[in-house]
């Protein structure tokens, strides 16, 4: 009889880490398909993002020629510019969130030991992550600042609309801030890169687990 409850508990322990390892590959593999996806949509908005500031000066030149007067920030071709930015913004932060959210998933399986586990696959993800997280908030804060600067310009050109030795210089000082965030976006991509393919290897090794 004693055999026999000793064989039964066995068997329920086998189970329970058999579950347990079925669970975190479930999870794993859930959670690397969101990465890829919000990696993915990081880089594209990164893209925009990067051209459309690029794209700024020519854009404005060409509106303050038809018309310096205009409310440039909120009509015509550089208001377009402004809100595809950002909107392409939000969605560049939204991503952000939900691997934010996959990284913290990512880091509880890691610390559920189990020998079934790709240790090695899931540590270099987490790195690169936390590398990329960090990245980001470079990324945030230039381009937060590149926004105010933005603001500080159409008020210079507002209030004097004529001036085209001070709207000129302002726009210089504007582009000094369009080229720090273009720097760090492409920082960012590079770092981007390297979660892709991290995540792609943990993805593979999540493919192997039993």
């Amino acid at each position: 009889m004693k055999k026999l409850g000793a064989l039964l508990v066995g068997l329920l322990l086998l189970s329970g880490c058999s579950a347990a390892g079925i669970n975190q590959k479930a999870q794993l593999q859930t959670t690397t398909s969101t990465l890829r996806t919000q990696v993915g949509i990081q880089t594209k908005m990164l893209t925009l993002i990067d051209n459309e500031a690029a794209a700024f000066p020519s854009t404005f030149e060409k509106a303050y020629a038809k018309d310096p007067t205009q409310d440039f920030k909120a009509a015509g071709p550089v208001g377009v510019l402004l809100t595809s930015r950002e909107q392409a913004y939000k969605r560049l932060e939204a991503a952000q969130e939900q691997i934010e959210t996959a990284t913290t998933a990512l880091t509880k399986v890691s610390s559920q030991r189990s020998p079934n586990l790709p240790e090695a696959a899931l540590s270099n993800a987490l790195n690169s992550l936390k590398l990329a997280k960090l990245d980001h908030k470079t990324f945030d804060s230039y381009y937060k600042e590149m926004s105010s600067a933005e603001t500080t310009f159409f008020s210079t050109v507002a209030q004097a609309p004529d001036d085209e030795a001070a709207i000129n210089a302002a726009l210089g000082r504007l582009n000094e801030y369009t080229s720090s965030l273009s720097q760090q976006a492409e920082i960012i991509q590079a770092n981007l890169q390297t979660v892709t393919k991290d995540v792609a290897a943990l993805s593979s090794a999540v493919a192997k687990m039993k």
